[in-house]
């Protein structure tokens, strides 16, 4: 399986189950895994042969900067839930959402959760 991966992408959203999270905002970490049977663009070279990371990004940005979430682990799954709808190429996602600000007291890098689904568990939910 090849992996295309999108590391520490940085945005700045609304989510949090506090009040205060969903009003005063706070930074977000995204990174992705994303698994591929074979990249076909690692022979041809051309971009429609493989995932544009341009549009991945966008999903992941319009997702956190644009939507709200109480949780972090729902953020994680509709990214996932997108990407695949987006790129039926994508056969498996893993997908890390970092807090480095979440508000809780004491000293940390970040609060993270880390989930993989697969295009064949998320068929109910991109209809296939």
């Amino acid at each position: 399986m090849d992996k295309i991966k999108l590391v520490g992408m940085e945005f700045y959203g609304y989510s949090g189950v506090l009040p205060e999270e969903r009003v005063k905002g706070q930074n977000f970490i995204v990174s992705l895994t994303l698994s591929i049977p074979r990249i076909v663009a690692a022979t041809t070279d051309n971009l429609s042969d493989t995932v544009d990371y341009s549009q991945v990004f966008d999903i992941a940005q319009m997702n956190v900067e644009e939507r709200s979430f109480a949780l972090i682990e729902r953020m994680a799954e509709q990214i996932i839930i997108d990407v695949l709808h987006a790129f039926p190429m994508i056969e498996s996602i893993n997908a890390v959402i970092e807090k480095p600000d979440a508000p809780i007291e004491g000293h940390f890098q970040s609060m993270q959760v880390d989930i993989s689904r697969s295009r064949e568990e998320m068929a109910e939910w991109l209809h296939e």
